[in-house]
C-alpha cells in the first residue's frame, strides 16, 4: 500500500493532457490533491480536541475524491471574488460534509470560511430531509429564469447538491424531484454519499423512473468520476452522480497527516485551481458591461426594486381606499401585486393546486413557466404545495428574482423551516398564507407564533383592503428579509378611507376609539379586526367606550419606542382577540390583560358550524366580565 509521506514526496507526473477533465484522469494527481483535503481536515479534527471522529469519517468518505475533483476541474468559481454572480452553485444537505467544504475552500485561496453560515455560492441547508434538495431545484429554476431575461452571456452556470441518500428517500424530495424532471432543469446536478454500498440504489431507480440521469461511480476510479462530470457537463436531464468506496476502503484512517507535510507544489495546484476561472470572470465583467440591461441586472442581483415602484404603490393603495363595495384581503392583495407586476419586471409569482383546487394565483394572468419558455412569470406548483417554500427559498436566495408565492393555510406546516434560511440570509420574498373560511377551523391552525418567532422575518395580518396594500408596500421594500402576508378569503367591508399615510409602518395604531377616555382596548388583526369594531359598537350602546387596535405586525410594533407602544395599548384593561394560540401574546396584554383565541370559550358559538369563529357578543361578555 501506498503510504501517504510517500505521495506527498514524490514529484508530480508531467501533464499528459490540458484539458481539465482529462488531467482529472491522472490518478497520481488527484490523489495527491486529495490528500491535501485530509490533511486539512486533520487541522479541524485536532482542534476538537479528541472529539473530531466525525471530521475523521468525513476524511474517508468517498466525497474527498469527488469533491476534489470538482473544486479542481469542473466548478466554475473564483477565490478572488467568491460573490461572482455567475458562479456556480453549491448546497449541503448534512452538516457533518461541511468540514470538508471548509477545507477545500482554505486549499483554494477563500480562508477562514464559516461554512455552516454560509458563503456567496455555497448555502447549507441543514433540515429535514428533501428541503435542501427542494432549495437546490429552485436555485437551478432561478438561473434558468434570469438566464431567459437576461441571456447565457450573463447566466450560465450550475448547481450542485452534496447529499446522502436519506435526502433523496423522503416525501418532500420525491415532488422537488418531479418539479426538476418537469422543468428539464439540466444544469442540476446531485452528488451523493453512498458511503454504505447499496443504500443509493432504491433512489437511483426512482429517479431515473422520474426522468433523471443516473450515474455510479467508485471514488478509487478518477478515470470514473471525471466521465461522471463530463456527464453532467453534457447532460439534457438533471443528474444523479452516486459516489462510493470499494468495502476495504470504508475504514476511517487512523491518522491524518498534519498540514505541514502538503508540499508546496500541491499547494500551489489548489491555490491555481482557486484562480482558475478568473479569465472567466474578467471576460463576463466585460460582457456585463457592454450588456444592454447592465444597469437592470445589476439592480435585481442587489435586491432593489426600480424607480418609480413607491408612487405605484401609493396610487393603488388610494384606489383601493375608494372601493365601497366589500373586498377580501386576499382580493386587495391581488390586485395591488398585479400593480406591481407591471412595473416590476423581477416580480414573479407562484401557487400551488391543493386538492380542493382552492389556491390562486397572485399574479392573475401571468404567463406560466414551462420547460420550453422560462420566461414566465408564474410558476405552477400543481399538488407540490409541501415543495413550493423549499424551492421558492432556493429560487429567492439565488437572487435577482423577488417571489410572490401563495399558498392555503394547511400547506403552511413546512414554511417556518423553510423561510428561516431566507431570513437567516437577508433575502427578499413574499410568501402569501391564504385563510379559508370556509373551514373555520383553517384559522386556528396558522403556524403564527412560530413565523412570528423567527428572527428578521415580517409577519403582516392585515384586516382590510387599505391595510392590505400598506403591508404589501411595506413587504416589498424590504431589502433585508422576507415577509409573510396572512390573508382572509372573507370580503370585509370598508371602515378606513384615510390612505395618505401607511398606518401599519408602526405595526399597530388604534383604529377606532380615543387614546385616553377609554374603558378596555381591543387588540385584534385580520379577520377579527373587523369583528371587534363590531362589539366596540354594541358596547358603546350599553355605554362603555373601549379602543380597538389594529396590530398587523408584531415585529413592526416592538421597533418602535415605549412611549408610542404604551399611547396605544393605553392603561385600560386588554383584550387580545384572534383565531389562533395565545402564545406571545402576553407581551401586549400585561399581567392583567386576557386572550380570546382558539381555547377560549368565548369562541364556542350557538349555531352549528361556527366553531373557532369569534363573535361580536363573546367578546361584549369578556368586556363586561374584566370590568
Amino acid at each position: 500500500m501506498t503510504r501517504l509521506a510517500d505521495i506527498f514526496t514524490r514529484k508530480a507526473p508531467p501533464a499528459v493532457d490540458a484539458t481539465p477533465l482529462a488531467q482529472a484522469r491522472q490518478p497520481e494527481r488527484q490523489q495527491r490533491l486529495a490528500e491535501a483535503v485530509r490533511a486539512m481536515l486533520a487541522v479541524q479534527a485536532a482542534a476538537l480536541n479528541g472529539a473530531g471522529a466525525q471530521v475523521t469519517e468525513v476524511a474517508a468518505s468517498p466525497l474527498v475524491e469527488i469533491g476534489t475533483t470538482l473544486w479542481t476541474r469542473v466548478l466554475r468559481f473564483d477565490a478572488a471574488d467568491p460573490a461572482w454572480a455567475d458562479r456556480d452553485r453549491v448546497i449541503l444537505a448534512r452538516r457533518e460534509h461541511a468540514p470538508l467544504v471548509r477545507a477545500i475552500l482554505d486549499l483554494t485561496g477563500i480562508e477562514g470560511a464559516d461554512v455552516a453560515s454560509g458563503l456567496p455560492g455555497l448555502d447549507p441547508v441543514f433540515a429535514p430531509p428533501g428541503q435542501a434538495l427542494a432549495f437546490a431545484v429552485g436555485q437551478a429554476l432561478a438561473e434558468r429564469m434570469m438566464a431567459a431575461r437576461f441571456g447565457k452571456s450573463l447566466v450560465d452556470h450550475r448547481t450542485w447538491l452534496i447529499a446522502t441518500p436519506a435526502e433523496l428517500a423522503g416525501g418532500l424530495s420525491y415532488e422537488a424531484a418531479n418539479l426538476a424532471s418537469e422543468f428539464k432543469l439540466a444544469k442540476l446536478a446531485i452528488i451523493v454519499d453512498d458511503t454504505a454500498a447499496g443504500a443509493a440504489d432504491d433512489c437511483l431507480e426512482r429517479f431515473a423512473a422520474w426522468g433523471w440521469a443516473t450515474k455510479r461511480v467508485g471514488a478509487q476510479d478518477p478515470a470514473a468520476i471525471a466521465a461522471a462530470f463530463t456527464i453532467a457537463l453534457r447532460a439534457r436531464k438533471p443528474l444523479v452522480i452516486a459516489c462510493r468506496k470499494p468495502p476495504s476502503a470504508h475504514r476511517a484512517p487512523d491518522r491524518l497527516m498534519p498540514p505541514r507535510m502538503i508540499p508546496e507544489e500541491v499547494r500551489e495546484a489548489w491555490r491555481a485551481a482557486g484562480a482558475r476561472n478568473t479569465a472567466a470572470r474578467r471576460g463576463w465583467l466585460k460582457r456585463l458591461a457592454r450588456h444592454a440591461q447592465a444597469a437592470d441586472f445589476e439592480r435585481v442581483m442587489n435586491g432593489r426594486l426600480p424607480d418609480g415602484w413607491r408612487d405605484a404603490a401609493r396610487a393603488e393603495r388610494a384606489r383601493l381606499a375608494q372601493i365601497t363595495e366589500p373586498l377580501s384581503p386576499l382580493a386587495a392583495g391581488h390586485r395591488f401585486a398585479l400593480a406591481m407586476a407591471a412595473i416590476v419586471p423581477d416580480l414573479v409569482g407562484a401557487a400551488a393546486t391543493p386538492a380542493a383546487g382552492s389556491a390562486t394565483a397572485p399574479l392573475p394572468g401571468a404567463l406560466p413557466l414551462d420547460a420550453g419558455d422560462y420566461g414566465g412569470r408564474h410558476i405552477a406548483f400543481g399538488t407540490a404545495e409541501t415543495a413550493l417554500a423549499g424551492v421558492l427559498a432556493g429560487v429567492s436566495s439565488h437572487g435577482g428574482l423577488t417571489v410572490v408565492a401563495e399558498t392555503s393555510a394547511a400547506g403552511a406546516d413546512c414554511l417556518p423551516q423553510t423561510i428561516r434560511p431566507i431570513a437567516r440570509d437577508g433575502r427578499q420574498m413574499v410568501h402569501v398564507l391564504v385563510e379559508q373560511h370556509r373551514d373555520p377551523a383553517a384559522a386556528a391552525a396558522l403556524p403564527l407564533a412560530s413565523l412570528r418567532a423567527i428572527p428578521n422575518l415580517q409577519v403582516f395580518r392585515p384586516a382590510c383592503a387599505v391595510e392590505t396594500a400598506e403591508c404589501w408596500e411595506l413587504a416589498l421594500q424590504r431589502e433585508d428579509g422576507p415577509s409573510v402576508m396572512i390573508h382572509s378569503a372573507q370580503p370585509t367591508r370598508r371602515w378606513r378611507e384615510e390612505s395618505t399615510e401607511n398606518a401599519c409602518a408602526r405595526g399597530g395604531y388604534v383604529a377606532a376609539g380615543l387614546y385616553d377616555a377609554r374603558a378596555a382596548t381591543l387588540i385584534a388583526s385580520g379577520a377579527e379586526l373587523a369583528v371587534a369594531l363590531e362589539a366596540r359598537t354594541l358596547l358603546a350602546e350599553a355605554g362603555i367606550l373601549v379602543a380597538v387596535v389594529s396590530l398587523p405586525c408584531w415585529s413592526l410594533f416592538a421597533n418602535q419606542n415605549e412611549a408610542y407602544r404604551a399611547d396605544v395599548l393605553g392603561d385600560a384593561p386588554r383584550i387580545g382577540v384572534e383565531a389562533g394560540s395565545d402564545f406571545g401574546w402576553g407581551r401586549w396584554l400585561g399581567a392583567q390583560g386576557q386572550f380570546i383565541g382558539a381555547a377560549s370559550l368565548g369562541l364556542m358559538a350557538a349555531r352549528p358550524g361556527e366553531y373557532f369563529r369569534v363573535t361580536p357578543e363573546a367578546l361584549v361578555i369578556a368586556v363586561k366580565k374584566k370590568l
